[in-house]
């Protein structure tokens, strides 16, 4: 759940927008006639590459955060104004910490369902989720390693190619 959802499209376009832009900035550099400026320019590419898309993890991890507290928050919120409410019309006592702490106990649940319910990798133990965390590593090393073998690649190939 989010406040202001970003359009899908618009995700999209952004990605494949900055994919091309790194991978032709790479060509570029892995294409230089001098082995120490392509070099210098292919690593500088490759880092601000990984500086930028982390930056973007982080705002997407803060941002995810954020939302989920306010998600709880907002839940837990409905859930005591409902039991308050019952509590008013059944003519029982009141007690506001307890209706606070069932609240937020009845909203804790209810998010943890979704979660089980909507995620499958939710209820993993810390050692099924360090091997997920695992595969992510390798994948970036061999998503990456594609990524820029194909720009070295085209770029190496195009060296002299312009007389320059």
């Amino acid at each position: 759940m989010s406040v202001t959802p970003v359009a899908v499209h618009r995700a999209w376009a952004v990605g494949a927008f900055r994919w091309t832009v790194f991978f032709f900035v790479a060509i570029a550099a892995f294409a230089q006639r001098d082995e120490k400026t392509g070099t210098i320019l292919a690593t500088l590419v490759f880092l601000i590459d990984v500086v930028s898309w982390n930056l973007g993890e982080v705002i997407v991890t803060i941002n995810a955060a954020s939302s989920n507290q306010q998600w709880h928050s907002t839940l837990t919120d409905r859930l005591i104004f409902e039991k308050l409410l019952d509590r008013f019309r059944d003519r029982k006592h009141i007690d506001f910490q307890q209706i606070m702490q069932e609240g937020t106990r009845a909203a804790t649940e209810d998010v943890n369902k979704y979660m089980r319910d909507t995620t499958f990798w939710s209820e993993w133990g810390g050692f099924r989720k360090t091997l997920l965390g695992i595969g992510y590593y390798l994948w970036f090393w061999i998503s990456y390693g594609m990524f820029y073998g194909a720009a070295g690649f085209i770029g190496s190939s195009m060296r002299g190619t312009y007389g320059y």
